[in-house]
């Protein structure tokens, strides 16, 4: 009998171990081991302060390191320019609304003032004095079709040439005129009106809008799919069209009004030529500094917004700065080209003149000179790099944190960088982390160690990381923390064990 006793006791013991030992597997049960990818993460920049220059005179230039690009690879930027003498004339970079460069250049060497200087040759620029734009007056023209929008002098952009010129039009005279006045405002902004790109007369003419009706001739029908050609007589009509909806007002006056002086653009900032008849030209020849290519991207890059107040019609500038048609040159909106760098737009002005909207990181960049520079690679390799030593920093490094099982999880964790700081996760199937640093469990965690990578990082996804761990212990059905169905075991395990010694030792009964 005591020996049949002694071997139940042993097989107890046996069968407490294996339990014991397969118990652990089955409490680590929905734990998420894959690591997400972060290499793409980019932070949402729509919470950043901007600050707004209410005037050009009193915007303050900051270091770059403040708003998170390298002083120094900005600083190679300008010694690379001048080591292969490229002609340009100024550069101005803005994030966040702060002015972090504006530089000026003569022979391919940055000057020391940022004023006009008459010891130079007369087609230098030194300035704050304007600039000319070439066919970066085109997007602008492309900006006050959108303010027009906003204040309800157009109806749409399915307007004909029609409708603004019908008082003018010459059946008789105007060249392909059946054609002509079914073209819509939107085939003008994407220069898919059919209207050519060449045409032999006066430079700049003495009545574009005349020139464009009576003489220009349609190389395709307006709106033919597939067909794209670059022209200055589309963007002429379009201010036109302004003149016309405005009551005579050209589209500089009109600009005035409800672009510039909204914007703190003061009348010595820039200028806008205009022909015989007061139409100013849509096409070319519009002139300003560096810090109103500033403000004007500016202006793009906040959907038309300025400090609050909707200047361009906000569905248009997104529509503006979207792709509408495939050109030989690269995507383009409406006046905009929209394959920039980091998924940014831009304007084009022959020899040089660009402004550069990158929505990615609130930047923009404008370049003046006289050069057929391709300025993708100054922007990438110099411009748009985020200082090494400006990763974020933990406030206080994150530490691992235990709970019961079935608590909510909750851990707020915090890192600081100039550039701002957006959070991420590896383990997205059990939690979730906010914009703001705040963990939770997204599921009822079960009794375990849960792994987890925190990664906080920058827009230029320089990133820091601390790797927890999340103890999740079990409770009993009284609710005795630790007091689980392995301590169970393990009590029955040395009891089982007590009493086999006990009765060898003192039982003389079996």
């Amino acid at each position: 009998m005591k020996n049949k006793i002694e071997k139940l006791f042993i097989c107890m013991i046996l069968l407490a171990l294996i339990i014991s030992f397969s118990i652990q597997p089955v409490s680590m049960r929905g734990i998420n081991t894959n690591v997400d990818d972060f290499s793409d993460s980019v932070s949402n920049l729509s919470t950043q302060d901007v600050f707004w220059p209410s005037n050009s005179s009193e915007w303050t230039e900051v270091a770059p390191e403040e708003q998170g690009l390298d002083s120094d690879k900005i600083a190679t930027m300008f010694k690379y320019i001048e080591i292969f003498s490229y002609d340009i004339h100024s550069v101005i970079i803005v994030r966040n609304g702060y002015l972090l460069a504006e530089e000026y250049l003569y022979n391919s060497q940055l000057l020391d003032t940022k004023e006009y200087s008459d010891q130079l040759p007369p087609k230098s620029y030194s300035g704050p004095i304007y600039h000319d734009q070439a066919s970066t007056t085109k997007s602008i023209m492309s900006i006050m079709i959108g303010i027009a929008l906003q204040k309800g002098l157009l109806d749409n952009l399915n307007q004909t040439l029609y409708e603004f010129f019908g008082h003018i039009w010459n059946e008789s005279t105007f060249v392909d005129s059946e054609l002509k006045k079914n073209i819509t405002i939107e085939q003008l902004l994407t220069m898919n009106s059919g209207l050519i790109g060449d045409w032999d007369h006066d430079w700049p003419p003495a009545d574009c809008i005349n020139l464009a009706l009576e003489h220009v001739p349609l190389g395709y029908t307006p709106g033919d799919p597939g067909e794209w050609v670059y022209t200055d007589f589309g963007p002429n009509l379009l201010s036109g069209i302004i003149t016309n909806v405005t009551a005579g007002l050209s589209t500089e006056e009109f600009a005035k009004d409800n672009l510039f002086t909204p914007l703190g653009i003061s009348e010595e900032e820039y200028n806008w030529p205009h022909d015989s008849q007061n139409i100013s030209y849509g096409g070319y020849e519009f002139e300003c500094s560096p810090k109103v290519q500033a403000k004007l991207g500016m202006l793009c890059l906040n959907n038309g917004t300025w400090n609050g107040t909707q200047i361009i019609d906000n569905d248009y500038i997104k529509d503006a700065t979207s792709s509408q048609v495939s050109t030989g040159k690269g995507a383009y909106g409406y006046l905009f080209y929209t394959n920039g760098p980091y998924g940014g737009y831009y304007s084009i002005g022959a020899g040089g003149q660009n402004i550069y909207v990158i929505p990615e990181y609130n930047i923009t960049i404008g370049f003046t000179g006289a050069n057929d520079l391709d300025y993708n690679s100054l922007i990438v390799d110099y411009i748009v790099q985020f200082a090494e030593d400006n990763a974020p920093e933990w406030d206080r490094v994150p530490g691992s944190k235990t709970i019961n099982e079935g608590d909510s999880f909750y851990y707020d964790v915090n890192a600081s960088d100039t550039s701002g700081v957006d959070y991420s996760i590896d383990d997205t199937v059990n939690f979730d982390i906010t914009s703001e640093g705040i963990i939770t469990n997204l599921v009822s965690l079960s009794a375990g160690v849960y792994p987890l990578e925190i990664r906080a990082f920058n827009p230029f996804n320089n990133s820091v990381t601390a790797n927890i761990n999340v103890n999740v212990i079990s409770t009993s059905s009284n609710g005795i923390p630790g007091f689980d169905f392995n301590m169970i075991l393990i009590m029955i395990l040395c009891t089982s064990a007590v009493i086999i010694i006990w009765r060898k030792k003192y039982s003389k009964n079996y």
